[in-house]
């Protein structure tokens, strides 16, 4: 008798405005953990599910199932993830059938994940209630004035309470994509999973973080767990002993593996996060240089500048006059929801240098 072994499940939730490239990510990242380790069980089962959810033509009838990669029954997802909206904040008519959908999946043991915008989802099923959320520092201020009851924190990258997960900023759904791989596939199958997708860190990698390739697809699992650390800290407050415990090495062993496998120290590593974190900052909103400096762990605004400079080649100021939102956007967004992008045209002989921090 054959034993035929569970299959983990993941639904992704389709709405009015989705962000369209987030969706097909995290389904080709899914896709290509499950095919890595369907090699490694040589069972022919696929070893991990993946559907498409959609709001029925009826606004209360729900979600019916649009896609499925393995249809073989009926999908159960554990888990569904609502992705972020493209440019506008999602709709606050979101058909009264999806929430509800999702409310009732939830409470029926499935978790629910939000990337950035799709935070606003989250919220008005109101399993978040009373819970800290995460999401994209530009529609923070939007989604608390929104939802009253949750408690919006943008400066942690991923938030997970168990049953229901948030992440935000730049790399969001590769971090929750690599993040489940691991979860429910294993380490070795999300190094090789973050190998084949990241294979190329000059081209892919540096989408995801301004200025700054981490190099993910060296394929050591525990040096990734340690990435994973700095990443959802912003490289904000990090030790060496707290780098290595989290990766479950010995401070030596640490030290030497992780700069085999990312080319540079931990602390250059750290300052890299920091770095592209303030990138961030400055280009999607108006936070005051004191405050990002502070949120950082920097001394004092000139240490900031300096080392910002030293990184991105313009003192922050020049930086975001050049390459931020204007600030009536970055207000209209906040207060609206609204991203109405400015274009930015790039002259070699003053583009900003992406200077590599290395070992």
């Amino acid at each position: 008798m054959t034993i035929m072994r569970a299959i983990n499940e993941i639904g992704i939730v389709l709405y009015g405005g989705v962000q369209a490239a987030c969706v097909h990510g995290l389904t080709d990242l899914f896709g290509i953990g499950a095919a890595i380790a369907s090699d490694q069980q040589r069972d022919g089962r696929s070893a991990l599910r993946v559907t498409h959810w959609e709001a029925a033509p009826s606004r209360d009838a729900g979600c019916s199932c649009v896609h499925d990669s393995d249809p073989r029954g009926e999908p159960k997802p554990r888990i569904l993830i609502i992705p972020p909206t493209m440019m506008d904040l999602p709709d606050p008519d979101v058909p009264a059938g999806v929430v509800a959908w999702l409310r009732s999946r939830h409470e029926r043991g499935a978790m629910l994940v939000s990337v950035c915008s799709g935070a606003f989802i989250l919220a008005a099923t109101g399993v978040a209630a009373g819970r800290a959320v995460s999401t994209h520092r530009i529609c923070a201020e939007a989604l608390a004035k929104r939802f009253p009851a949750i408690s919006v924190d943008p400066n942690e990258r991923i938030i997970d309470h168990g049953d229901v997960m948030s992440a935000g900023g730049f790399m969001a759904w590769v971090d929750v994509g690599l993040l489940l791989v691991d979860r429910m596939l294993g380490g070795a199958v999300r190094a090789e999973t973050a190998r084949f997708v990241l294979s190329d860190p000059t081209a892919r990698e540096a989408r995801y973080f301004a200025g700054f390739a981490p190099m993910q697809a060296h394929g050591d699992t525990a040096v990734l767990k340690a990435q994973d650390w700095v990443h959802i800290r912003d490289g904000q407050g990090i030790s060496l002993a707290s780098m290595a415990a989290a990766a479950r090495l010995e401070r030596r062993t640490f030290l030497r593996r992780f700069a085999n496998a990312t080319g540079m120290t931990p602390i250059g590593y750290c300052r890299a996060v920091r770095i592209a974190r303030a990138r961030e900052l400055l280009e999607f909103g108006n936070t005051p240089q004191k405050e990002i400096a502070q949120s950082l762990g920097y001394g004092d605004v000139a240490a900031f500048a300096r080392a910002f400079r030293k990184n991105a080649g313009l003192a922050p100021g020049a930086y975001r006059k050049r390459f931020g939102l204007n600030a009536a956007s970055a207000d209209d967004f906040a207060r609206t929801g609204a991203f109405r992008p400015r274009l930015r045209t790039f002259d070699a002989a003053t583009q900003p240098r992406e200077a590599a921090v290395r070992h």
